[in-house]
C-alpha cells in the first residue's frame, strides 16, 4: 500500500510537471505573454524540468521493481504455505 500511495504521489509530482513544462515551452517558443522574456533563465528552467522529469522517471521504475518485489515475495510466501501443508497432509496419510 505504501508503495502504491508513493506511486500516486509520483504520478501527480510529473502531472505538475508536465504542466509546467508545457507553459514553460509556450514561453520559450513565444507563445506566451507572462512577460518572462530572459530565455537564458527560461532554458535554464527548462534544462531543470528534464533533470526532474528523468529523476521521477528513475523514481518510478524503482518503485514498480519494489511493488513487483512484494508481490513475489507474497507468492513465495503462499508457495510455501501450500508445501507446508501438503508435506503435512502427506505425513498423516503415511
Amino acid at each position: 500500500q505504501a508503495v502504491q500511495r508513493q506511486l500516486e504521489e509520483l504520478e501527480e509530482r510529473q502531472r505538475a510537471l508536465e504542466t509546467f513544462g508545457v507553459k514553460l515551452e509556450r514561453e520559450l517558443r513565444g507563445e506566451s505573454d507572462s512577460g518572462m522574456n530572459d530565455e537564458t533563465q527560461m532554458l535554464h528552467e527548462w534544462f531543470e524540468l528534464v533533470l526532474e522529469k528523468n529523476k521521477l522517471m528513475r523514481y518510478e521504475s524503482e518503485l514498480l521493481i519494489i511493488a513487483q518485489e512484494l508481490e513475489l515475495e507474497d507468492h513465495q510466501s503462499r508457495l510455501e504455505q501450500k508445501l507446508r501443508e501438503k508435506m503435512a497432509t502427506d505425513s498423516k496419510s503415511k
